[in-house]
């Protein structure tokens, strides 16, 4: 079994009298891409905050790489890679400035990432002008790089393809799925649902500073509703199955809400004349806004 990269146990974090993280429990596995799910104001980015040592939790202890961070936090950065929500850069310096002094705050020889510039098609003309003129996708691949190039134990990532173009997104994907391969455990926080299932193989879902949900995707699947569709052939009398529940029925077309073991009812299915049928695997969007809007796990 492998080893946890980071281990968050207990925490609590107050801004004033608003709570803004409560008792948060959650690890993440070396070696694996993890997923950090709650819209903007959910307690994502404090989360963050406090596994880098920004913010010092009130209550509880978060340690990564079996260290406590409080008391061993730059020992921990120097083997982190980060990119903010809020990517901050320096407007009079240009982008091969920057990722030198970057590199010289890491105490790096600074050596020309090609391999990363190729990948987000940057080239030694748009690095050299001021980051000041520089387009919001262009200055997100700044970021990027300046969080990878010295191939860091874990990266942490709060909304990372924010302005970056559909094409730039799907070299992202690949970069991390390849830094991945090479041994970087990844903590991937997002509100795009779509990446997040893309590329995740664990996921919490935060909700007003509360964990509600901490499982593999394929679990949390298991754990939603399914919308399942058919048409007969011919009419039937009491159309019922043990963990479902009807939504709709017109004529020989029926709609259920599909609940609970499945096949079970699929062995049911099996005796009805069925001409066609729909029953679509949930999406993590299905799963979020079940956790979002349905009161559950409250």
């Amino acid at each position: 079994m492998s080893a946890n990269v980071i281990q968050i146990e207990q925490v609590t974090k107050y801004f004033g009298r608003f709570k803004a993280v409560s008792s948060v429990n959650f690890n993440v596995q070396e070696g694996e891409i993890f997923g950090f799910l709650g819209p903007n104001g959910a307690g994502k980015t404090t989360c963050i905050k406090m596994m880098l040592d920004l913010l010092r939790p009130d209550d509880g202890q978060i340690t990564i790489f079996g260290k406590e961070v409080r008391k061993n936090s730059i020992e921990i950065r120097n083997s982190i890679g980060f990119l903010s929500g809020s990517f901050t850069h320096f407007d009079n310096m240009t982008g091969i400035e920057f990722l030198k002094f970057v590199s010289s705050q890491r105490k790096k020889t600074f050596v020309f990432p090609k391999y990363l510039c190729d990948i987000f098609h940057l080239s030694h003309v748009e690095l050299n002008k001021k980051m000041k003129s520089m387009s919001h996708g262009m200055l997100q691949k700044i970021g990027i790089i300046q969080s990878v190039f010295h191939e860091p134990q874990l990266l942490i990532l709060d909304e990372p393809t924010s302005g970056l173009d559909p094409i730039m997104q799907d070299a992202f994907y690949g970069l991390i799925k390849e830094l991945n391969r090479n041994g970087t455990s990844i903590f991937f926080s997002s509100h795009n649902l779509t990446e997040v299932e893309m590329n995740c193989h664990h996921i919490a879902v935060i909700r007003d500073g509360k964990i509600v949900a901490f499982e593999t995707l394929e679990n949390l699947k298991k754990q939603v509703s399914r919308k399942l569709s058919f048409k007969l052939k011919n009419p039937v009398t009491d159309v019922a199955f043990s963990h479902a529940e009807m939504l709709s029925h017109d004529g020989l077309n029926y709609e259920f809400l599909v609940k609970g073991n499945i096949e079970e009812m699929l062995r049911e299915m099996n005796d009805l004349p069925i001409v066609d049928f729909s029953f679509p695997e949930p999406r993590l969007d299905d799963i979020f806004m079940n956790y979002y809007n349905s009161g559950l796990n409250q």
